[in-house]
């Protein structure tokens, strides 16, 4: 389980939060659901962080039930993600990107160096006054199998995916339910095929010389997550929002009026007038005194607008902070047939992988033991192991955010409160840890 830190640090319990530009990767619907300190009509989220899966230790990084076979050793594991992700009103809309990379050595000798990068392409729209958001994209990959045996054109490939977050007016939970179609990538590059029908290419073994068989594709399953949270404590999990914009709209609406009132008064004073001299100073006088009635009523505007946003971040900064996130998933993985792992492709065995379906659940924890200074998480997921005949393995992960100080980030951004993140997963053969920056709420 790769992603953000937050996420890391909830053993990927995320899909009942989708809060925020880094629930996308956990529910398609996220970027309509809007976070209870949004205090605009348009609101915006960014992300950014790095973790190091396997630096620990050595690392079983495809589970297949014990360290490396000396045949499959892996290292160098980095994964990376960004995002953008802005709201109008109950439209929301996100970009991101995430990167994975690590190199496989076998024991001939080969290297393979294995680079994904996936990237989400998001829209969404709240509907019932948030309550229930819709969200659907497309979700883009392409995967670099660069060895030093087989020269691979990168396959790259396309695929819809979608979800729905159901989050009722004051109630403590929140339900979703996230699906991603399979992409499929086609291997390209200098290949033959051989009198098996087999396309290959390069050579993969020296003694006696053999070329490598080649996938006829390569395969990000299909799947599922479905997700619950419950929020104990006084702290609401889903306070009702209301759109700055329709607060503000009776007085805009009541001063559009009386403008229109006004254009017409004075445009039946201005025809009274015959054409000439004494009409164009008239038409200049009018004009001048609307425009420095408009100044008026524009500094109104302005003066509610400011006092609404603060009305809002108060209500925000006012709730009380105790709280505990129950969060639990269920992650869904469809099965491919007739497929190796990428570790398999290297050692050119043919070990049955991803065959079929599994079940991941996830459970995460989240609190705040220093109010206004520190959160902190815990959670545990169960992995299965897509080798005919593997075992699953236990994961617990732990994480936690660090309140630290205000910036405008040189002038760019409006002041913010910044918070340090970190989050580790720790399993049998398998370590990864992580950090990030980002705001702090």
């Amino acid at each position: 389980m790769l992603g953000p830190s937050r996420i890391i640090g909830l053993g990927g319990a995320y899909a009942g939060v989708a809060e925020g530009v880094d629930g996308t990767s956990s529910n398609v619907a996220a970027p309509s659901v809007r976070a209870a300190y949004s205090a605009s009509h348009v609101d915006y989220d960014l992300t950014a962080s790095i973790t190091f899966p396997g630096s620990f230790s050595s690392t079983d990084f495809e589970n297949r039930g014990s360290l490396p076979r000396g045949d499959a050793n892996a290292s160098n594991f980095v994964y990376g993600n960004a995002g953008a992700l802005v709201q109008v009103g109950p439209f929301g809309a996100a970009l991101t990107l995430d990167a994975t990379s690590y190199t496989l050595q076998s024991a001939n000798g080969g290297t393979l160096s294995f680079r994904l990068l996936r990237a989400h392409a998001i829209a969404s729209w709240a509907f019932l006054k948030q309550q229930l958001v819709v969200g659907v994209g497309l979700s883009g990959v392409t995967m670099n199998l660069a060895s030093s045996a087989v020269p691979l054109a990168p396959p790259s490939g396309v695929a819809p995916e979608a979800g729905m977050l159901l989050r009722l007016d004051d109630q403590p939970w929140r339900f979703g339910i996230s699906a991603r179609a399979p992409v499929n990538g086609g291997v390209g590059g200098e290949v033959t095929t051989d009198a098996s029908g087999n396309q290959v290419a390069g050579v993969c073994a020296t003694s006696p010389p053999r070329p490598c068989i080649l996938p006829s594709s390569v395969v990000l399953p299909a799947q599922f997550e479905i997700g619950f949270a419950l929020q104990l404590g006084p702290r609401p999990l889903n306070p009702r929002w209301i759109d700055p914009s329709s607060e503000i709209a009776p007085l805009r609406e009541k001063v559009q009026n009386a403008r229109d009132a006004r254009k017409q008064r004075d445009d039946d004073d201005v025809a009274k007038i015959p054409e000439g001299p004494a009409r164009q100073k008239l038409r200049r006088e009018l004009d001048a005194s609307e425009e420095a009635i408009r100044r008026v009523e524009d500094a109104r505007i302005d003066a509610e607008e400011k006092r609404i946003h603060e009305a809002h971040e108060a209500r925000y900064g006012n709730w009380p902070r105790p709280k505990l996130l129950v969060v639990a998933d269920a992650v869904i993985t469809a099965p491919v047939g007739d497929a190796v792992a990428v570790s398999s492709f290297l050692d050119q065995t043919h070990d049955a992988y991803g065959g079929s379906w599994t079940v991941s659940p996830r459970l995460g924890l989240e609190g705040e033991p220093f109010p206004d200074r520190f959160k902190l998480r815990f959670g545990t997921y169960l992995e299965p192991s897509l080798f005919d005949g593997g075992s699953a393995r236990q994961h617990f992960t732990f994480g936690g955010d660090l309140k630290l100080f205000d910036w405008d980030f040189f002038g760019v951004l409006k002041r913010t409160t910044w918070q340090l993140s970190f989050a580790t997963d720790l399993a049998p053969r398998y370590s990864n840890w992580g950090v990030s920056l980002g705001a702090w709420r």
